[in-house]
């Protein structure tokens, strides 16, 4: 049998915070809202039912919501690469994540700007 990744999500966490290029942004908080796929193996985890061989994503999800909110971005580019990294780096046992964060407020008359990224814990830098 073979067993591939598994997949965590947390869906469209919202939050205020410093992002955006405008002087405006830089000095108010703005809403964003992101969603956090996180891939690796689920194998141990769920033969045992033990959390301690997963990944515990309430906790992961703050860790994020406090980087970002401590960064201050200018781009959402930056912030979901950033952010991809980030995870990463404070959790070897993840194989790959996905960021996307979307800013509601960016463009008048639209839903939102959005940007994404996936990254493998390989391409690190």
């Amino acid at each position: 049998m073979v067993v591939y990744p598994g997949q965590l999500s947390v869906l469209e966490v919202g939050f205020d915070c410093i992002i955006g290029t405008l002087p405006f942004e830089r000095e108010n908080p703005q809403p964003i809202s992101l969603t956090i796929a996180i891939h690796l193996d689920f194998t141990t985890a769920a033969e045992n039912d033990d959390l301690s061989h997963s990944i515990d994503y309430a906790f992961l999800t703050e860790e994020v919501k406090n980087f970002v909110l401590l960064s201050q971005f200018q781009l959402l580019e930056t912030l979901v690469y950033r952010t991809a990294l980030f995870i990463l780096e404070k959790h070897p046992s993840i194989l790959s994540t996905e960021v996307k964060a979307i800013k509601p407020k960016a463009i008048p008359n639209a839903l939102g700007a959005s940007a994404s990224i996936r990254m493998d814990a390989s391409s690190k830098a």
